[in-house]
């Protein structure tokens, strides 16, 4: 279940980063706070996937009007959290649910 969550806010977090201006990752941070509330962390994954994604999140206002190189760090960090995540959570072993 985990992973399924981890892959849509990494869709949503694409799509926010090509149009910034029609997206909001508010939703995607709310839902692995849940899961992560839920099924618990391995280690401190999902909490340094919340802080990146909170960071892309705040730079999204940035991106909309600059498209300046801090904003797009902030969502290439997020992007490579929830790639590490995802992987984490691929081994069936992993994901309980």
């Amino acid at each position: 279940m985990i992973k399924v969550i981890l892959q849509q806010a990494k869709a949503e977090l694409e799509h926010a980063y090509d149009h910034p201006e029609a997206h909001d990752l508010e939703e995607s941070i709310r839902q692995i706070q849940m899961a992560r509330e839920q099924y618990g962390d391995k280690g401190t994954i999902l909490d340094d996937l919340i802080r990146s994604l909170t960071q892309a999140k705040h730079s999204e206002q940035a991106l909309k009007n600059a498209g300046d190189i801090s904003s797009a760090g902030a969502f290439g960090e997020a992007f490579n959290a929830l790639e590490q995540a995802i992987e984490s959570y691929s081994d069936t072993n992993n994901d309980p649910y």
